[in-house]
């Protein structure tokens, strides 16, 4: 990526495979854009339906469509940005969608605050056109958020008010915030592709996704860690992008796979960690990057690869009572383990409840029955 790109030109790269239905609608999000200075590269990753006629059918100059090889979601990425001329580059999955206004808003931060390599922002879900599941999932979606408290440690720098004259009224007010979240970056990844958008230059400097270093898992969290790493970012902390829950998608189907690149990303990072970072910043983010994939290795059938990062974890953090279960479960022998994780299921829904009503919830019409099939499949396991 040479030069600085096309003054105020946003090049948004569309990776797709096998997405004919639904394309289309992702598409029209981007066109319908507020902000008319882009252009769509759609990189088809070897799909073998009929995206490409698809594509085809809208006439409008801006899209630029590019066939290739199958080669994973990162290789797509990449060869979209070998194709970008824009002075910002956007991500959008072939599946979500955008509000009209987001790209108006994110590049008004960028004029105001030059300095800004970064600026992502909040998401909804959605299953159909004009059906939301969910008006603000971006925290529910990514664990980091649950241990790092943005709000409380940064003053708002504005309002979405303030950078677009059609903001709409419910999120109106809805604040943005200009930091460096290098350190809290450790904690794990903040920053979902799809509400994202980056300078050239601060791209120029932190390079392409890395699939290599992560080993075809996490590579997203590796390449914003690289970006947050150069400096200055900005969070609009308003829904401007549809994420649509579907059963195909990646982030559902390998999550065995995102924990093991989760691992290496953060032991990657630590390596090169600055001294400014506190020590338990370093083992927190050890501890549950074990804890996570330890889960994993479990529900894949791995007890002794799920014992190992389970009690790595726990050495690092002995304050995990969850962790000390899943321990246990992996160290006994396999046909009990359904069981156990049925009944852990089951008495977690009741103890979640308040402690003065656990009595009631234990006498609850839809719990006793649910503990019973529990029980029933897990002894069905000693089969």
């Amino acid at each position: 990526m040479t030069g600085s790109g096309v003054p105020g030109l946003v090049s948004v790269i569309i990776p797709c495979f096998n997405r004919a239905d639904i394309v289309g609608e992702t598409i029209e999000s981007v066109l319908a854009q507020s902000h008319k200075l882009l252009e769509v590269i759609i990189v088809d990753d070897g799909s073998t339906d009929d995206t490409r006629e698809v594509v085809a059918r809208y006439g409008d100059p801006r899209i630029r469509y590019f066939y290739k090889a199958n080669g994973g979601l990162s290789s797509a990425r990449n060869a979209g940005l070998e194709e970008a001329r824009g002075e910002y580059i956007a991500f959008l999955d072939s599946d979500d969608v955008w509000h009209p206004w987001k790209l108006s808003a994110q590049v008004e931060v960028f004029s105001r605050y030059t300095s800004v390599g970064l600026v992502w922002s909040d998401m909804s879900t959605f299953e159909t056109a004009g059906r939301v599941i969910a008006e603000r999932h971006l925290r529910d979606y990514y664990s980091a958020y649950s241990l790092v408290n943005l709000e409380a440690r940064h003053a708002p720098a504005g309002q979405l008010r303030e950078l677009i004259d059609a903001a709409p009224s419910k999120m109106a007010s809805s604040p943005f915030y200009i930091f460096d979240v290098f350190h809290e970056m450790f904690s794990g990844n903040l920053v979902h592709p799809s509400t994202a958008v980056v300078t050239r230059d601060r791209l120029r400097e932190s390079g392409p996704f890395e699939p290599e270093v992560t080993g075809h898992g996490a590579e997203d969290y590796h390449f914003y860690f690289r970006i947050c790493a150069l400096g200055p970012v900005a969070f609009l902390d308003a829904p401007t992008t549809l994420y649509r829950v579907h059963p195909s998608q990646l982030s559902t189907c390998n999550r065995l796979h995102e924990a093991r690149g989760n691992l290496k990303v953060v032991t990657h990072w630590l390596s090169r960690r600055p001294s400014t970072l506190p020590q338990p910043v370093v083992q927190k983010s050890l501890a549950n990057s074990h804890a996570w994939l330890g889960a994993e290795e479990l529900n894949a059938g791995d007890s002794r690869a799920a014992a190992r990062h389970l009690w790595r974890s726990l050495l690092l953090d002995g304050r995990q009572p969850s962790t000390l279960f899943l321990l246990m479960v992996s160290l006994f022998p396999t046909n009990a383990t359904a069981l156990l994780r049925a009944l852990k299921r089951a008495l977690r829904s009741a103890l979640a409840r308040p402690v003065a009503g656990l009595a009631l919830a234990l006498l609850d019409d839809s719990f006793l029955p649910e503990l019973l099939n529990c029980v029933q499949a897990g002894i069905a396991s000693f089969a």
